[in-house]
């Protein structure tokens, strides 16, 4: 497989290069390398094409027309994805500010401060910015 064959056999599922790497079971950072033309290990270049390849892609070899990709027989290319359901919006929100708290918290570890002012800034860069929640309807603009 080549790292064109990986970005148009994705095309065809409509996978984001996160869900190609969840179904491969390989990082996101791989699948990323791979398409852009770095190295790649060749056990997660085949773990990348078997998950394709599971999910209904055929590669075509390289004859003379360049490298591609198809479809099995019988598959309809996926349509545009179904909104996502508040369930799913709460959990992507939910990860988003953990990720958000976690990165905070490798930035404050060199800071000269308390435990508890260490949290209040960490609580500041975190929150739901008060220009959001205006937006929303919930209050003022005021920012921390």
């Amino acid at each position: 497989m080549k790292p064109v064959q990986c970005r148009m056999a994705r095309a065809a599922l409509a996978w984001s290069t996160t869900q190609l790497a969840e179904k491969a079971d390989v990082g996101a950072n791989t699948v990323n390398r791979f398409e852009a033309g770095q190295d790649a290990r060749m056990s997660s270049v085949d773990k990348m094409r078997a998950a394709l390849e599971a999910a209904g892609v055929i590669f075509v070899a390289e004859n003379g027309e360049g490298p591609g990709v198809r479809l099995r027989k019988g598959m309809v290319a996926p349509t545009a994805a179904a909104p996502a359901s508040t369930e799913q919006v709460q959990a992507s929100a939910d990860h988003a500010r953990r990720k958000a708290v976690k990165a905070a918290d490798r930035a404050l570890v060199g800071v000269d401060a308390s435990g508890e002012e260490k949290a209040a800034r960490r609580d500041a860069l975190t929150d739901e910015p008060a220009l959001f929640a205006k937006a929303r309807g919930k209050g003022k603009a005021k920012l921390p």
